[in-house]
């Protein structure tokens, strides 16, 4: 399944080769989150990693991202007015299944050592973009729209999917904020122009800080004629009781740690000049280190201190901030090369024509509506290991060779002499 997994190009969204890796990735997606929880090996991050595929998940991930800025305006009046919409429908979540798909297999160091340095710039940009968005429009589109079912039912089409879309806009733009976490994370072990990139170009630390005092995963509304306070957990909205206001969920800890790792970090603070604006507004998150906050991350006194120091640091003249400033920066250029000297309103027409027509076709309706159910079948999903002694289910495999697999600890004992051969040389590890 993943040797399979290849580039495509934007013209070829939604067609039927597309469709079927759609499929795949979403396997993949659910197999690396099944993994994770259930503590087993992480064998699709390895088989993402050995067959060379980050980069083409980036890709994909750019030209889906693409589809929906450039062409997804031009065909969703008329897509709007169809009974069915599921190809539409699956090409609109395709950015969410490869994000979730990063957001669990980039969590490991090799995962993000493995991705080339253009793939990597791409992605921190990509990671830029949606905090420009959370900054801006995820407000607008987290608010809570209370509607009557009159008022449900007389909702168009077209507002529905461009309701539909901006709440995966905003559940992507959350799992993008982990990804930037990982990539601070890892930094001293990327290249020197990812944290440049960072710093630098798109100066991340300042798109950070806004989020703390007005983060856009909390938000109240009136339930049952009362103001309650909800905040987005677990990609839902949960109402949070009064003592719980003050509780850290998933995207408060990612914000942190992220504003940690690159104000706290040796390289970062090096690279960084702080002049008058950026001093003041860093200093903003002096009121929000209080006792609650470091109660819940303990190591977020080490950015407490970091912030103080700027009290008394004074800020830098305009000539000393620009003074030793790299003058030549590596460039991403793959979601430029992607956009450049395209026809966006020729590729929408064309694929009216084509990706979509099916889906004015009772019979095609029946056919998608056949493949979607396989395509979520989970018992479909990449095969479990099993153990190579007695053949039961694997939970782990050779640490050494990482090709064969065991129940547990019993078995790899009993056969360890006979693997051993083996394991010695597919690891280079023969005795002279």
């Amino acid at each position: 399944m993943v040797e399979r997994i290849m580039s495509f190009p934007i013209e070829q969204v939604g067609s039927g080769k597309w469709l079927t890796q759609r499929g795949n990735l979403e396997k993949l997606n659910l197999q690396a989150h099944y993994n994770t929880m259930a503590h087993c090996d992480e064998f699709v991050m390895s088989a993402l990693i050995s067959h060379g595929k980050m980069e083409v998940l980036m890709h994909e991930l750019l030209v889906v991202e693409l589809w929906k800025e450039k062409v997804f305006p031009h065909i969703i009046k008329q897509l709007a007015a169809e009974a069915s919409t599921i190809t539409l429908q699956l090409i609109l979540y395709q950015e969410t299944t490869i994000v979730n798909l990063l957001e669990v297999i980039l969590f490991h160091r090799e995962a993000c050592e493995a991705i080339g340095s253009d793939c990597l710039l791409e992605l921190t940009d990509y990671c830029y973009r949606k905090l420009v968005y959370l900054n801006t429009q995820a407000s607008e589109d987290a608010a809570y729209k209370e509607r009557t079912a009159a008022e449900l039912l007389d909702m168009k089409p077209e507002e529905d999917l461009r309701e539909k879309a901006a709440n995966m806009q905003f559940a992507i733009a959350i799992c993008s904020l982990t990804i930037l976490r990982y990539l601070t994370d890892y930094m001293s072990d990327l290249p020197l122009s990812v944290m440049a990139r960072m710093l630098d170009s798109h100066d991340v630390i300042m798109a950070l800080v806004p989020l703390v005092e007005d983060p856009p995963w909390q938000r109240k509304c009136m339930r049952s004629n009362k103001i309650v306070m909800e905040k987005y957990v677990e990609g839902k909205w949960t109402q949070v009781q009064p003592q719980d206001r003050f509780k850290l969920n998933k995207p408060d800890a990612q914000l942190w740690l992220a504003l940690y790792n690159l104000i706290v970090d040796t390289r970062c603070r090096i690279k960084y000049t702080y002049d008058s604006f950026r001093r003041d507004q860093v200093l903003k998150l002096r009121r929000h280190l209080n006792d609650i906050l470091l109660d819940q991350l303990h190591i977020l006194k080490d950015l407490k201190w970091a912030v103080e120091e700027l009290v008394l640091q004074v800020a830098p003249s305009n000539a000393e901030t620009k003074a030793g400033r790299l003058i030549i920066e590596q460039v991403p250029e793959l979601r430029e090369k992607l956009a450049s000297h395209r026809n966006w309103k020729k590729i929408a027409h064309m694929q009216l024509e084509t990706v979509f027509s099916r889906e004015m076709d009772p019979t095609a309706q029946q056919q998608q509506a056949q493949e979607l159910l396989q395509m979520f079948q989970f018992g479909e999903m990449m095969e479990q290991p099993t153990c190579a002694v007695c053949g039961k289910v694997a939970m782990q495999r050779c640490s050494r060779c990482k090709t064969e697999w065991y129940c547990g600890r019993d078995c790899q004992v009993s056969v360890w002499k006979t693997h051993k051969k083996a394991c010695d040389i597919l690891t280079g590890n023969l005795e002279k």
